[in-house]
């Protein structure tokens, strides 16, 4: 076997485990989007990075499950992602179970 056919085997191996693991290649996003929406309208994001996609872009989801690819770097992608997280962080602590303390009554 040739240095180039290992070369590529090898790449091969490395780039298609990732590829299914975010959803295969088909799912990745390949421009970006200026399109901004209101925050409103997320329901959650991830982060797209390579060698598993080409591009590094946040993929934000919409209710109408729609996908924007947005550049990380712009100040609504960055402030799109603190919303959803801070939204997120309220709904987890609604979500945990409070202890109940039984108070010492007064003598």
């Amino acid at each position: 076997m040739t240095a180039l056919n290992l070369v590529s085997l090898f790449l091969l191996a490395v780039m298609v485990p990732g590829a299914f693991a975010q959803g295969g290649l088909a799912s990745c996003c390949r421009k970006i989007s200026h399109t901004q929406v209101h925050r409103d309208l997320l329901t959650n994001y991830y982060v797209q990075r390579p060698p598993s996609c080409p591009l590094h872009v946040v993929v934000f989801i919409t209710l109408q499950e729609k996908r924007i690819c947005a550049d990380p770097d712009k100040l609504w992608t960055k402030t799109s992602k603190a919303y959803l997280d801070g939204k997120r962080c309220h709904r987890q602590k609604l979500d945990k179970p409070r202890k109940h303390t039984v108070g010492h009554e007064l003598q």
